[in-house]
């Protein structure tokens, strides 16, 4: 009889911390894809911006990158084109406006790193495996690309 109870104790503990487990995870995923919305949004104010210094070069870099983005976002050779813009745009005279978007486009991109490491820490959990509640999500993955060839300065 108290076997039974105990083990009717332990189970609803299980099944109510697999809950918040399980609700934790769904936030975290509705945050990577925030952040990733919002990382797009701050590549895409670079791309603006960029254009506007009418170098031949930077809208080369700019055209390139935007069509590795239309083939596939943020995959390697996407990735690739945005460092490669920004080596572009460090060899340039640049204002404050292209500062402040690199600026932004930074701490984005940290941002979401940052989402997708606490989305995979808690998705290592043996209890997220063991009870599949990542449900069938993919796991989210870091976007990694040089954005820090220049030091910005002024943060007004």
């Amino acid at each position: 009889m108290t076997l039974g109870i105990i083990l009717l104790c332990s189970l609803l503990v299980i099944i109510a911390f697999a809950s918040q487990v399980a609700g934790r995870l769904d936030k975290l995923h509705r945050r990577v894809s925030s952040s990733r919305s919002m990382l797009w949004g701050r590549i895409h104010e670079r791309y603006q911006v960029a254009t506007q210094l009418n170098n031949p070069e930077i809208n080369a870099a700019v055209s390139a990158a935007k069509k590795e983005a239309d083939k596939r976002i943020f995959s390697a050779n996407h990735l690739l084109s945005e460092s490669h813009l920004t080596q572009k745009l460090s060899w340039c005279d640049l204002n404050l406006e292209i500062r402040r978007a690199q600026q932004r486009l930074q701490d984005a991109r940290r941002m979401h790193n940052e989402a997708v490491r606490a989305t995979r820490y808690v998705r290592s959990w043996r209890i997220s495996r063991w009870l599949r509640l990542t449900g069938r999500a993919p796991a989210p993955n870091f976007v990694d690309f040089d954005d820090s060839l220049f030091p910005i300065q002024n943060r007004d």
